[in-house]
């Protein structure tokens, strides 16, 4: 069943890639309630709490406009006067608490029907670390993952381990999809990392499920719409100050940030378009590194992070940031490290030609 609005079910997700996640959503927000409407199927969330700060049910609750958290609890679904898409359990901010909670949570995996969505936020440890209710967390997930028909982990935690599972750690921390495996539940995760995750991304993931769409993804797990760009390469507004070898020694000066550990060039997400609180800005932009939280191996891969990439490609023998240096100096605007690169490929190509 096609969409009747503007945006076909098979652009949606490349839409959100092309325009960026804030000015889709401004863009298209009353048609996606118009579509959701249409859907009229129930839709029950499940949002268990694993090993984490708790920092991505924070973001998802601060979600600003245009709101769509607020279409997606408030459309009704035809007399029944009950949301399209309610938490039926959600172990922070839920209203209810003690056996009355766990209640809920029964309900969401054994009575109303409809479809069901699991949302994990934190990572997965190993037994006795995290109990629920008198029950391990492993054991609420594995039989929440059973019944569920989407699962979706939210923030770098419940992705890839992300903090709790840093070097030192004696927990066992693990992302979801690699415990579920473990289990011998093989179900498709979709990750949306970040640390703390962005509500953008669960608000639009939600309403791709919803509307039929399965985004995408990459051989992370992570939706391509939002994930699938460099930021070095395709988005940071500081690139250019990379390629004329201007770089920032510490925060507040102007240039690049790489000197200074911005791990841009290895990081694949859209924070460079989506931006944080109520779209404003985002890490480099106010003069701090990237840290690499939307990659697998966050924190310990990315370690010391103010510190500078090691092994990033050098050209000649020459680091990227000594290479940007001497091109400055040498042509008075720069060539940049990347064309550089182009040019360096280009005449051994016509050397093998000549040979």
């Amino acid at each position: 069943m096609a969409i009747k609005t503007k945006l076909s079910r098979r652009n949606f997700m490349k839409a959100v890639a092309a325009m960026g996640a804030a000015t889709f959503l401004s863009t298209y927000k009353s048609e996606i309630v118009s579509a959701l409407k249409e859907a009229g199927d129930y839709w029950h969330i499940n949002w268990l709490n694993g090993a984490g700060c708790t920092g991505c049910t924070i973001s998802f609750a601060q979600a600003a406009d245009p709101d769509i958290v607020e279409v997606l609890t408030s459309i009704t679904v035809g007399d029944s006067k009950l949301p399209i898409a309610l938490p039926d359990y959600m172990e922070t901010i839920h209203p209810a608490s003690g056996t009355l909670a766990e209640e809920l949570k029964e309900r969401w995996a054994h009575g109303e029907p409809g479809k069901r969505i699991l949302i994990v936020e934190g990572a997965v440890q190993e037994p006795g670390w995290c109990e629920i209710a008198g029950k391990d967390f492993r054991e609420h997930l594995k039989e929440a993952a059973e019944i569920a028909d989407y699962i979706i982990a939210f923030g770098a935690c419940a992705c890839f381990g992300g903090v709790p599972s840093a070097k030192g750690n004696p927990t066992g921390a693990r992302g979801v999809k690699d415990f579920l495996k473990e289990e011998g539940i093989n179900k498709t995760v979709i990750n949306l990392p970040l640390c703390p995750g962005h509500p953008d991304h669960l608000i639009l993931t939600l309403a791709a499920i919803m509307l039929g769409i399965i985004p995408e993804l990459d051989q992370y797990g992570r939706p391509k719409a939002f994930f699938g760009r460099s930021m070095h390469d395709e988005l940071c507004v500081y690139r250019p100050y990379y390629d004329r070898g201007i770089f920032a020694t510490k925060p507040g000066e102007e240039g690049c940030r790489y000197k200074i550990g911005c791990k841009g060039p290895v990081v694949h997400t859209d924070c460079a378009l989506r931006k944080w609180n109520n779209h404003v800005s985002y890490c480099v932009e106010v003069g701090a590194p990237c840290l690499g939280c939307a990659e697998p191996g966050f924190p310990d891969k990315f370690s010391p992070f103010y510190d500078e990439i090691p092994g990033l490609p050098k050209i000649l023998g020459i680091s990227p940031t000594t290479l940007g240096e001497l091109l400055l100096v040498g042509s008075g605007v720069g060539i940049g490290v990347h064309l550089g690169k182009r040019v360096l490929s280009k005449g051994e190509h016509e050397e093998e030609e000549e040979e």
